[in-house]
Formats: structure tokens, C-alpha cells, sequence
């Protein structure tokens, strides 16, 4: 944070600097550091920092002197105006020299949930529930050249003429399995 102290003291050096110059080339080097001292203090948008840049020194030794003066005046009314009021509220200073951007940030989440059944365990379940034959039957269906809503329906079909029980026996089986209700009992 620059205090009233800190910036007199940095205009007058400059203020100093600016007595010591005679030729335009050393001016415009003087000018463009005295800028950036009123940036640091004022902000590029004050109107010191303005008046400063307006004024111009040409190679012709009157003019330059007319440049140093004018220089001269608007530093000793800037160190005059601290003095007496201080400095500008800082805030004044950043709204006109911030930056300003948005951030626009998507976030999406998708949440799946897998669950792994091990396909031993249902052959097991089908060969307790059914004989040789009706596994070589189901076998026969999913090896069939046939469109899977077709193989499905076939499928169930087949599991339905073994007898009501055996379905309901076979789906008993499948979810009363350790395995399979414990990731069910997790899903809902």
C-alpha cells in the first residue's frame, strides 16, 4: 500500500530528476518513468497520469523548457494536493485499473454402478434347478442365430415349459445369494 509519505517522496525525486534534464531525448526518458511512478500511485486512468503523457518536448530547446514546466507544475500540484487531502481512495484507483474477467466453470457428474456377478455361480444355480436336457436346450437357444428380443422371448419360453417352480426356484436361487443381494440391498 503506498502511503501520502511514500508517494511525495517518489514525486518529489521525480520532481528532482526533472531540474536536473536540459535536452528532449533525456525528457521523454524522464517522462516515461515519471508515468509509471503515477501509475503505481494514481492508476493509467487518473488524470495526472493523463496530463502527463499530453505533454509533449520537441528538439528545440523553448520547447523543451515549456515541457519541463508544465512537467514541473502538475508534480508540485500533485505533491501540494497530498499534502492537504492525501491520497485518492485506493478503491477509485482499482475500479478503474482492474482487470476484469468471468470464469464460467461446467462440472458434471455421472455415477454408475456396477455390479459383478459371477457367471459360475448362476451356471451352478441352473444345472441344481434343471437336468442335462433342459441346460442343452437353453444352450441351443442362446447359441441361435436369432435376434436378441427373438433369442429372449424363446429363451423364457423355454424356462416356462420346464414348469413355474423351476423359474421361480432358478430367480430365488440368483437372489438369495450372498453376492447378488448385498449389491442389490446397495442399489435401492
Amino acid at each position: 500500500m503506498i502511503t501520502d509519505e511514500k508517494a511525495i517522496e517518489a514525486l518529489q525525486k521525480r520532481l528532482e530528476a526533472l531540474n536536473k534534464i536540459s535536452e528532449s531525448q533525456r525528457f521523454n526518458e524522464w517522462k516515461t518513468r515519471t508515468l509509471q511512478t503515477l501509475a503505481h500511485i494514481y492508476g493509467e486512468k487518473h488524470t495526472s497520469y493523463s496530463a502527463l503523457k499530453g505533454i509533449h518536448s520537441f528538439q528545440y530547446s523553448d520547447r523543451t523548457a515549456d515541457a519541463k514546466s508544465e512537467a514541473s507544475e502538475l508534480l508540485n500540484g500533485l505533491i501540494s494536493d497530498i499534502e492537504n487531502f492525501g491520497l485518492p481512495h485506493l478503491t477509485e484507483k482499482n475500479n478503474t485499473d482492474a482487470l476484469s474477467f468471468n470464469v464460467h466453470q461446467h462440472n458434471e457428474q455421472n455415477q454408475s454402478t456396477q455390479v459383478s456377478i459371477n457367471f459360475e455361480f448362476i451356471v451352478e444355480v441352473l444345472k441344481g434347478e434343471l437336468r442335462t436336457s433342459e441346460i442343452d436346450e437353453l444352450k441351443e437357444i442362446l447359441e441361435a442365430d436369432i435376434e436378441s428380443k427373438e433369442k429372449k422371448k424363446s429363451f423364457m419360453e423355454k424356462i416356462k415349459s420346464f414348469g413355474s417352480d423351476v423359474a421361480s426356484n432358478i430367480l430365488a436361487n440368483i437372489l438369495t445369494n450372498p453376492q447378488v443381494y448385498e449389491q442389490i440391498g446397495k442399489m435401492l
